[in-house]
């Protein structure tokens, strides 16, 4: 059988030290193997059936980054289609961390976004047997990258996170940057620099999927605290995800709407904050998760993404922090 092979080389050349520690692309073999991620030089692993030997050495390279212009390419990729095709879980762990399983049918590639531990994962991958092929990581803390060690020797799964952050990543095989896209068997998933809770944020688009994974950038009714960053670097950031198409569900890696919707009635009666307050007590007292939200609902209620300008921004933020 005929292998067809595409690469999409999704590091920059300039930011490889040597070709022998970059991570080559994505290598998708359409005649039925896996995807897989490997080293430059190295032999790819990761195949299905009887395509074992249809790629050999992999050549070294330069390497370019796919650009996707934002936001209008990311608005008019969001229509096509394919929402239906890709699978997204919750994953709770730790007190109050939200993690996410993202699994694209057509391929069978299954990936984890900031694992915070590793068990509750082996869990859902087990039960369903599937295999952990990427572990996507937007941030260095550790209640986001706590299990990707220990996922990535039980599975090995290579690990994608921000290449400003890279040097704090555990495990790290593929550092991305502003508007490069990570292939994920048929969904792409944009990367957006969103520097303010760390110095190094990143979030995932993925516009097939109508889903956004935000770590730590924004809350559902709020948004990181600015540990690294400025307030002008935290406005920018979500200037960027408030263009997204309303509809898109954001998947927040915290459980804070509770006590976000309490700092946002102290300050905002609207009948539109009151409803959505109610509903979440009521989903609370059920044990019912409050994420995904939506671009949508959060710039209609949350007042970090209603602040017009950076000096506003910043008011909101001292306030929250001394609520």
């Amino acid at each position: 059988r005929i292998c067809l092979v595409e690469i999409f080389f999704l590091q920059p050349y300039e930011h490889v030290a040597s070709s022998e520690h970059a991570m080559a692309a994505t290598v998708g073999l359409r005649s039925g193997c896996r995807w897989a991620l490997g080293a430059f030089g190295t032999r790819t692993q990761h195949f299905v059936g009887k395509q074992e030997r249809c790629l050999g050495q992999m050549s070294k390279v330069g390497v370019r980054t796919r650009r996707v212009g934002l936001p209008m390419r990311a608005r008019s990729m969001a229509n096509q289609s394919g929402a239906s095709k890709v699978r997204v879980d919750l994953v709770p762990c730790l007190t109050d961390n939200y993690s996410f399983l993202i699994h694209e049918p057509l391929s069978g590639l299954t990936a984890a976004v900031d694992p915070a531990e590793a068990q509750p994962f082996v869990d859902i991958l087990e039960s369903e047997g599937l295999n952990l092929d990427f572990i996507l990581n937007t941030h260095h803390h550790w209640d986001h990258v706590g299990g990707n060690e220990e996922l990535k020797q039980k599975y090995g799964a290579k690990i994608v996170g921000p290449l400003a952050d890279e040097d704090r990543i555990p495990g790290i095989d593929l550092a991305l940057k502003d508007g490069d896209v990570f292939q994920l068997g048929e969904q792409e998933l944009i990367v957006f620099d969103t520097p303010g809770h760390t110095r190094g944020h990143i979030v995932y688009y993925m516009p097939g999927g109508d889903s956004v994974f935000v770590g730590d950038t924004l809350f559902a009714l709020g948004c990181g605290r600015l540990f690294e960053g400025t307030p002008a670097q935290m406005f920018d950031s979500l200037a960027k995800l408030k263009v997204l198409p309303p509809e898109t569900k954001v998947y927040c890696a915290h459980e804070y709407t509770q006590a976000n919707a309490r700092f946002c009635l102290s300050r905002d009666m609207s009948d539109d904050l009151i409803t959505r307050s109610i509903q979440i007590t009521k989903d609370r007292d059920a044990g019912i998760p409050t994420i995904p939200t939506t671009i949508g609902q959060e710039l209609v209620t949350n007042p970090f993404l209603k602040a017009e300008s950076v000096s506003e921004f910043a008011e909101v933020r001292r306030a929250k922090d001394n609520f």
